[in-house]
């Protein structure tokens, strides 16, 4: 710290080697001389206690403390508690002599005490110490300027974030990168220790400290990471982070790698280039907002099938980047994880939730990596909705792209969600698009029924695609005949007939394992199935009747899921 203190004075040792300042003498604290001047304050009053400031540097008469000698005793501990510079006092006048015990305080502190020959004036020792410190804090002031004409120029240059990194590097004298909300590396290309960047935010790296340091009279809590691979040799990693918000958004961090010693100056730099990167990554979602608009309303269009001209329906989609003459399907993916964001807050911070919009950047990220362009995705409801274009192979190529999808999105680091996806069947009329949207809608709410089923191909429903072909009052009666008297009775009772008869055949119909679910005696289940078989007439014991009974259950857990 003292390194980067100096950048804004001028030690105690260094002062006493200039002219006329040479005259004082050490007394006392030798062992704090290269504590850092930054002003000096002549102190005269007894409440200068109240606002000693870091690196003041102080001369007195004694004035004040021949009156309250009591004070002077606790000056020196409370100008370390302070951080101040030292102290110096002019005897001969108020004070024949520095007191003893002032000194062995200031030897207890390292607080530098000097005593100022009587025919100097302070004004001859404050001129030559303010002359270097303002010469020193100028240049700073200089270095900030230049570096703000430099990050400006790129600014209204338009440069991409990559130079951003280049150029705030240069000045800070530090590799420089950018980390975004979705976890992807902004980076030079040619950025020195590029594999350190890609090291400190893999999945290989653990943070193993934090600390919040101040740089100056830089008010702003920074944090000091160190990273340590999880490999035999470990390397360490030091760097800073200075968040990249815009309207109290979180677009992600710029981080330097603390190669050589970080000054205030660097992190001032750092947060106009933040700023910078703001601006710049408002404007992308700005353009991001605009596309999914677009993309939203075409898709629209597509899924209701809500046109007439159908070549010319196919030749807006070259447009967007899908090829409507191959067989498409529809993929509908929900993240049931986040369905109850309200408050962009909730999903600010890195490591918080995330919006329908991220999760459909990574799936466009997904296509993008595996280089297929030929698909249209939006934002529909709370799901995100592809049409997807395919080759000859249809349903092979279509499945092994979604399980792919899949495996992607579990395994991406950046996201934590519980993911479930409906897949359509492939047609090759686009006026089928919007059948093929029902059919994924059907298949993602059997998906959100299982336990351990994420994606669903309506393909292979088997019971349930016959279920999702029905009219939905002829679903309804049938479910009202044989339950209607089971509602009435959970109503009336308050009891809780439907769960048990629900749970008796997610366990297949083993009454000890549902008690066992149901955290209830296997008794009290056993009467529940008798008063079930009581109220409907119907008997467990006969296949069909059963049968019939565990349809009407699941066609109840559909309609309970009809909010894709």
């Amino acid at each position: 710290m003292e390194n980067i203190q100096k950048q804004y004075g001028i030690t105690v040792r260094e002062a006493m080697s200039l002219d006329i300042v040479n005259r004082l003498q050490v007394v006392g604290g030798r062992e704090g001389l290269d504590r850092v001047i930054k002003l000096v304050n002549v102190i005269e009053v007894p409440d200068i206690m109240d606002w000693l400031i870091d690196g003041e540097f102080l001369l007195t008469t004694g004035y004040s403390f021949r009156e309250y000698p009591e004070l002077l005793e606790t000056l020196i501990p409370r100008m370390s508690q302070a951080q101040s510079a030292g102290l110096a006092i002019k005897t001969k006048r108020y004070l024949d002599e520095i007191p003893s015990e002032i000194i062995v305080s200031a030897d207890e502190h390292n607080i530098p005490l000097l005593e100022v020959p009587f025919d100097l004036s302070f004004s001859e020792i404050i001129a030559p110490i303010l002359g270097v410190v303002f010469n020193k804090q100028n240049k700073i002031l200089q270095k900030l300027e230049q570096a703000h004409k430099k990050l400006m120029d790129l600014a209204l240059n338009g440069s991409p974030l990559e130079e951003l990194c280049k150029e705030t590097g240069k000045l800070i004298s530090n590799p420089v990168a950018i980390i975004d909300r979705e976890g992807v590396l902004i980076i030079n290309d040619n950025a020195p220790d590029k594999d350190k960047f890609e090291l400190l935010f893999s999945d290989k790296s653990v943070q193993v400290k934090q600390e919040k340091l101040r740089f100056g009279n830089t008010k702003e809590v920074k944090y000091s990471l160190e990273y340590s691979s999880a490999t035999e040799m470990p390397i360490s990693i030091k760097a800073i982070r200075i968040p990249i918000i815009a309207a109290k958004y979180e677009y992600g961090h710029m981080v330097a790698l603390i190669n050589r010693p970080i000054y205030e100056p660097d992190i001032l730099t750092m947060e106009r280039a933040a700023t910078i990167a703001a601006l710049e990554f408002t404007k992308r979602k700005a353009i991001f907002e605009i596309e999914k608009s677009y993309y939203s309303d075409f898709l629209e269009i597509l899924l209701s099938a809500d046109f007439d001209n159908i070549d010319e329906i196919i030749k807006r989609g070259r447009i967007f980047n899908i090829d409507l003459d191959t067989p498409t399907a529809v993929v509908i993916i929900n993240d049931n994880s986040n369905n109850d964001i309200e408050e962009i807050h909730d999903y600010m911070s890195m490591n918080g939730k995330r919006s329908k919009e991220d999760l459909l950047k990574e799936i466009n990220s997904f296509f993008r990596l595996h280089g297929t362009a030929n698909l249209i995705a939006g934002i529909k409801g709370n799901n995100v909705v592809i049409v997807l274009g395919l080759a000859e192979n249809g349903p092979g190529e279509l499945k092994e792209t979604v399980v792919s999808l899949l495996k992607y999105l579990k395994d991406s680091i950046r996201l934590n969600m519980k993911i479930n996806i409906g897949v359509g069947r492939a047609n090759e009329d686009i006026r089928m698009i919007g059948r093929s949207f029902e059919d994924a809608r059907e298949a993602l709410k059997i998906a959100q029924l299982s336990d351990t089923a994420q994606v669903v191909f309506f393909d292979n429903l088997g019971f349930y695609k016959i279920l999702s072909e029905k009219n939905r009052s002829e679903l309804e009666k049938f479910v009202e005949e044989l339950l209607q008297p089971v509602f009435d009775y959970d109503r009336n009772k308050k009891g809780d007939l439907i769960k048990t008869l629900e749970t008796y055949y997610e366990t297949n119909r083993n009454l000890k394992l549902t008690s066992t679910k149901l955290y209830t005696h296997y008794n009290t289940v056993l009467y529940r199935i008798k008063k079930i078989e009581e109220l409907t007439g119907i008997s467990l014991d006969n296949p069909e009747n059963a049968l019939n009974l565990e349809i009407a259950v699941n066609i109840l857990k559909l309609f309970r899921n009809n909010s894709v």
